[in-house]
């Protein structure tokens, strides 16, 4: 585990940044060809990079000149840069991006002892580009205007708010699920029980129980009513005291792809998973005699006068259903997150409608992203440290979007300039944490990109 010094932080990525310059052949797209003479050149592999890390959202023009400290004899022009930027990659800002997020300790376990992460996706739009036939969203009316977008699937510790992995899906096919097994294939983690994964009904699926009980990981997933007949539920709502307004009990099975008489009889004690159906990893789940058995705890918690929710989950019942039920609300602090990627950390600021150059900038963001969020929550930590006044009003914590904002120009500092206590510095931003929250109705608004001729 790397230094967590800040300054160590920053030079792992310029340290990622040169060994990557070492080995341009992966990461460029004619090897042999691209960036060999760029000593001579105003943009080398590492500058180019740099470049694209430190984009907000001005225009191209003014993010040249921001970059080169406004020299005129160093800022190239918007063609050379974007002729220099078509030579990268979009896999190059996809390894940076997994290099630097696995090189700090970015999960958090301040949930009695766990690490609560939460699976969400969410659009990210972009100029408005027909051409793009995966992206575009035809517009119902004839006189209005379609959008483009893509769909970001992320995992998220969301105590952290760190992004842990992304997939990225064309925004007319997205498949939330499969991007969900595709994380939980490249997370390995030392001690997967020290970790819980949490998800909403979208994600409700046998196969993503199989694939968390073969990883030895915790879950909390939200799912279906017993009443629904496409709830996982469904199957054992005759076991299920539906009529109390809450319970908390559990239900078992032998999970298996065999169908002999003596299953067909006792269905209450095994459950039949067709071969056809989707779900490869109960395989490796079952033994020499083709049965898996699972214990699954399902709870009903009434969330208002009038309406309740249904929680899977194979916690222990040293887990309480309030436990339960905070670790689910805590799941929404990845709404955060992509708050926090798209407003402060500029998602929603784009330099061109190319898919390649828009994938660069996504995991640009990220990479950023999580660098700021180290440095904010490193102050946020350093901030409790101070005596509060007793006769404060409100609590006080770290300004998240001024951290993002303060972490890229601490990350831009050239070496010769005078040095930085960037967590002192992000200490003297903070704002009121206002216990009583505002509740109105959420104002529904379409969705539209932010053009290049309105930055």
């Amino acid at each position: 585990m790397m230094n967590t010094n800040p300054e160590q932080v920053r030079s792992t990525i310029d340290s990622i940044l040169s060994d990557m310059s070492d080995h341009l052949w992966l990461f460029t797209s004619n090897p042999g060809h691209d960036f060999m003479r760029q000593h001579l050149g105003k943009l080398s592999f590492r500058d180019t990079m740099r470049l694209i890390l430190s984009m907000g959202k001005e225009t191209l023009s003014d993010e040249l000149v921001r970059y080169f400290d406004m020299d005129v004899d160093c800022i190239p022009s918007p063609s050379a840069f974007v002729q220099r930027r078509k030579q990268i990659l979009p896999s190059a800002f996809q390894y940076l991006f997994h290099e630097f997020s696995t090189s700090f300790p970015q999960t958090t376990h301040r949930f009695k002892d766990r690490c609560i992460l939460a699976c969400e996706g969410t659009h990210v739009v972009y100029t408005t580009n027909s051409e793009i036939i995966e992206d575009y969203n035809k517009p119902r009316m004839e006189d209005r205007k379609g959008y483009n977008h893509m769909h970001l699937n992320a995992l998220v510790d969301v105590i952290s708010k760190a992004f842990l992995d992304v997939v990225i899906q064309p925004g007319q096919h997205p498949d939330e699920r499969s991007a969900l097994h595709d994380m939980l294939d490249h997370f390995c983690p030392e001690d997967p029980g020290r970790y819980i994964i949490t998800a909403d009904r979208g994600y409700e699926s046998y196969d993503l129980i199989f694939h968390c009980e073969l990883k030895k990981l915790s879950y909390v997933f939200r799912v279906k009513a017993p009443s629904s007949p496409t709830s996982l539920l469904s199957t054992f709502k005759d076991e299920l005291p539906d009529h109390l307004d809450h319970f908390d009990v559990h239900v078992q099975r032998f999970f298996t792809d065999k169908k002999t008489k003596i299953m067909k009889d006792n269905t209450d004690v095994y459950f039949y998973m067709n071969p056809n159906k989707n779900v490869p990893h109960l395989y490796p789940l079952l033994g020499e005699h083709h049965l898996a058995y699972l214990k699954i705890r399902v709870l009903k918690i009434r969330s208002s006068e009038d309406s309740c929710e249904y929680i899977i989950t194979n916690l222990p019942y040293s887990f309480s259903p309030e436990d339960i039920k905070a670790c689910y609300h805590w799941r929404w602090g990845c709404e955060i997150s992509f708050r926090y990627l798209k407003h402060a950390a500029g998602l929603l600021y784009f330099h061109s409608k190319s898919p390649e150059f828009l994938q660069q900038e996504v995991y640009a963001r990220l990479t950023m992203y999580n660098f700021g969020v180290f440095l904010a929550n490193q102050a946020a930590a350093e901030y409790e440290k101070k005596k509060k006044k007793p006769g404060n009003k409100y609590r006080y914590s770290i300004d998240f979007s001024a951290a993002l904002r303060k972490a890229k120009d601490y990350f831009l500092r050239r070496p010769d300039q005078k040095p930085v206590d960037i967590i002192r510095l992000l200490c003297r931003f903070v704002h009121a944490v206002k216990e009583e929250y505002r509740r109105f109705a959420r104002p529904l608004r379409g969705i539209g990109a932010i053009h290049f001729n309105y930055r």
